[in-house]
């Protein structure tokens, strides 16, 4: 009985050091660059959010690891679509910088908008929609949640 013990502890321990070397490996230690900046940044986005009245609707027509389609939809204040200058979308993942990616927009009319992103692995990702019209321009985020690849359990 005693062997069996030493043996599910050892075993244990060696469970536990792997997984912390695995995560001293793979995450590179920031969470956020900037903090106080990032959160001003932040505060600014929402006002001007409020004050220009802008939506922006985040479609994804699948959500699996791989080639995906983003449909994108902006309105104005009074709910009718946006006359749009200038748009991009960015990816990346919300624990490290290794997969930011950008994508085109293709412009669909009546204020929809495509983009078809590549999420390489599963797990949760960061969408940003930088949006311009005229002089004014706002940073849309979301957040997703991508399955493995289709088919995949």
């Amino acid at each position: 009985m005693k062997i069996l013990i030493a043996i599910v502890v050892i075993i244990g321990l060696f469970a536990v050091v792997g997984a912390i070397i695995i995560g001293v490996k793979s995450f590179d230690g920031i969470v956020t660059e900037h903090p106080y900046e990032k959160g001003l940044m932040w505060d600014e986005i929402r006002h001007k959010e409020n004050e220009l009245g802008w939506t922006v609707d985040v479609r994804m027509r699948k959500s699996f690891a791989g080639d995906n389609e983003v449909e994108i939809s902006v309105l104005d204040r009074n709910k009718r679509p946006l006359t749009v200058s200038k748009m991009d979308l960015h990816i990346s993942r919300p624990t490290a910088a290794t997969f930011d990616r950008y994508f085109d927009i293709i412009p669909l009319g009546d204020g929809v908008f495509l983009s078809r992103p590549d999420f390489p692995l599963s797990g949760y990702w960061d969408i940003r929609i930088n949006v311009s019209s005229g002089e004014d321009a706002l940073l849309f985020e979301k957040r997703v949640f991508v399955k493995g690849s289709f088919g995949e359990k």
